[in-house]
């Protein structure tokens, strides 16, 4: 079977690591956002407070939470920015941009969705989805609010007094909001992540990095236009041959 490389080590890495601290920095997020995940820190924090013999175990969790939770917000703001710089170059060649631009081009995009994952039929691609480009440029967004948020929330519990209440409150409210809506997204992204029919590019971001190109024409039309005007296809079969 003839193959193509869809992803590159750096990106699969990448894609790993920031999954791993975007979920981690929603569940240490938890019991701050609200007390009903208390429960989480006190969990944590109990076998802590047995070796420290404090006694306190939720405040032991949630110091823990704390910290780990910062910690995940740093390495996440460290590799996103990384990752955007070495991304810069090669911005326009991104797969994120949409094909067609337009409320046509919006509607024929849910169109192709329902297709795809609806009535289990071919449909017109790039190498993602118009769901797939939105949920990424939205995770773009709210995790940068969440880091930007985030450091000035540090920067008021290290020095305390540093921002008026007002300001305070209106940066906890954009945090927790962004905090929010960056869970629905994560959550909805596995969900469909995991669907049969994304099994081939699940492997391929996470196992592989290659797709077939029988697999590409038949579901990323776009995208295999795009490869056969680059020549990829045709360096591929020739080195197949």
């Amino acid at each position: 079977m003839k193959t193509v490389k869809a992803y590159h080590p750096l990106i699969m890495t990448t894609h790993k690591f920031i999954l791993i601290q975007t979920i981690t920095l929603i569940i240490t997020g938890l019991p701050f956002f609200s007390k009903t995940f208390s429960f989480l820190a006190y969990y944590v924090g109990y076998p802590a407070s047995v070796v420290l013999k404090n006694n306190e175990p939720l405040v032991t969790g949630l110091m823990i939470f704390r910290t780990l939770h910062w910690l995940s917000g740093f390495l996440l703001a460290v590799t996103s920015l990384i990752f955007a710089i070495v991304m810069l170059r090669r911005l326009k060649e991104l797969s994120i941009w949409p094909e067609k631009w337009g409320i046509s081009a919006i509607k024929d995009g849910i169109k192709q969705m329902k297709l795809h994952y609806v009535e289990n039929k071919p449909a017109k691609f790039g190498k993602y989805n118009i769901g797939q480009k939105a949920a990424a440029w939205a995770m773009y967004f709210f995790v940068t609010v969440l880091i930007v948020t985030g450091f000035i929330l540090v920067y008021k519990s290290i020095y305390a007094g540093a921002l008026e209440l007002r300001t305070a409150e209106l940066v906890s409210t954009i945090h927790s909001f962004s905090f929010v809506m960056l869970g629905f997204i994560l959550i909805t992204h596995i969900l469909f992540a995991l669907l049969p029919s994304n099994l081939l590019a699940f492997k391929a971001m996470f196992q592989t990095g290659e797709m077939s190109i029988d697999h590409i024409k038949k579901h990323h039309i776009y995208w295999y236009e795009r490869l056969k005007k680059q020549n990829i296809i045709k360096e591929e079969n020739k080195e197949e041959k």
